[in-house]
């Protein structure tokens, strides 16, 4: 291909979307083919902040006219914003030319793929979770492929352009082999690209009833903290980026939300988990998955006090046998080679 491929890149709101569609675009860097990105994105999202370690993508923002499944008088304005959001999408596609669409969920694709699909632009659209969005259901037919994490999704969409490929790890997660030896042991608390005020909430009230030999390293999410300053045994951040996988590999056991990209990468890194998974969302599905097949510990908010938090925290790091259990099923949840197998894909469908 003598001219650079070019991809839009699209999702985002949270990271969730984001990352495996870095995923994508480091290994077609990795395989010498030439790439102009595009990521269009959200204005009120952490993706455009995360962009910066990847200075070769270019990002944009449109409106996101997000449909709620559920009452809220936001969805009064969904119409309003859609038509903002196809404009901006209008403007972006006259002007980037792409050869490739390519997103990964979110309702910040629904625009550009529905003109996109008008204009004759190749499109496809990954499916991460196991239950499928609603946004992608919305551009089932506009896409030439659809991807999917797991076999079980294949039920779910048309099975004559639906394809199982796996989890799309960057490539960070790959390079990040070493574990830091502590004399303590380490637990990280991740709320997701966003943060989860509740969780931290729980664990920080949680705090005075751990062992005192656990290190806590919480990343809260941006305006998230709950704790003014750090204590002996607990650190925050706001914000992980370059050091996230690094913080992943010193982890001993994991406290997360239940989104599934971060849930895929524990599961590349065999961490141990105790899932909280965000209520009445698409987590608990995800949540459920990894507690059937003894990958996790799935512990339900509605139900989760501090207390009970402390203790099963401390119930595992006293149990190194059930700690390496759970390491051993969660790395067997899903193979680590998606963004090779999409780079197959794509290169066949422009070809």
């Amino acid at each position: 291909m003598n001219s650079p491929l070019k991809i839009i890149l699209t999702g985002g709101g949270t990271l969730g979307s984001v990352s495996p569609l870095i995923a994508v675009w480091q290994e077609l860097a990795s395989q010498n083919i030439s790439v102009e990105a595009l990521l269009v994105g959200t204005s009120f999202g952490p993706e455009k902040k995360f962009l910066q370690q990847y200075p070769a993508i270019k990002f944009a923002a449109i409106p996101q006219a997000k449909l709620r499944r559920y009452f809220s008088l936001l969805n009064l304005l969904t119409p309003l914003l859609l038509v903002a959001a196809l404009i901006k999408s209008f403007f972006i596609l006259h002007n980037f030319k792409p050869d490739l669409i390519i997103s990964a969920g979110g309702f910040t694709g629904v625009p550009i793929i529905w003109l996109g699909k008008m204009f004759g632009y190749k499109i496809i659209i990954h499916q991460l979770d196991l239950q499928p969005t609603l946004s992608n259901k919305l551009t089932q037919s506009q896409a030439d492929l659809i991807t999917v994490t797991f076999d079980k999704s294949l039920n779910d969409f048309p099975k004559k352009k639906t394809v199982v490929i796996g989890p799309l790890l960057r490539q960070e997660a790959v390079l990040e082999k070493h574990h830091i030896a502590d004399s303590k042991k380490t637990l990280l608390v991740l709320g997701g690209g966003t943060g989860a005020l509740s969780l931290n909430k729980l664990i920080v009230e949680a705090l005075p009833l751990l062992n005192k030999d656990i290190n806590v390293f919480q990343v809260t999410g941006q305006g998230k903290k709950v704790l003014e300053g750090d204590l002996p045994n607990y650190r925050q951040v706001e914000f992980l980026t370059t050091d996230y996988y690094q913080k992943i590999s010193q982890a001993d056991l994991v406290l997360s939300r239940a989104g599934l990209s971060t849930l895929l990468e524990l599961s590349y890194f065999a961490k141990p988990v105790i899932i909280v998974a965000l209520p009445n969302s698409h987590q608990e599905v995800n949540a459920g998955y990894y507690e059937v097949n003894k990958a996790a510990i799935n512990l339900k908010q509605t139900a989760l006090t501090p207390p009970m938090l402390a203790e099963k925290i401390n119930e595992l790091f006293n149990n190194q046998t059930a700690l390496k259990e759970l390491a051993n099923n969660i790395k067997m949840i899903a193979p680590a080679n998606g963004a090779a197998k999409m780079v197959r894909e794509i290169l066949k469908l422009t070809e």
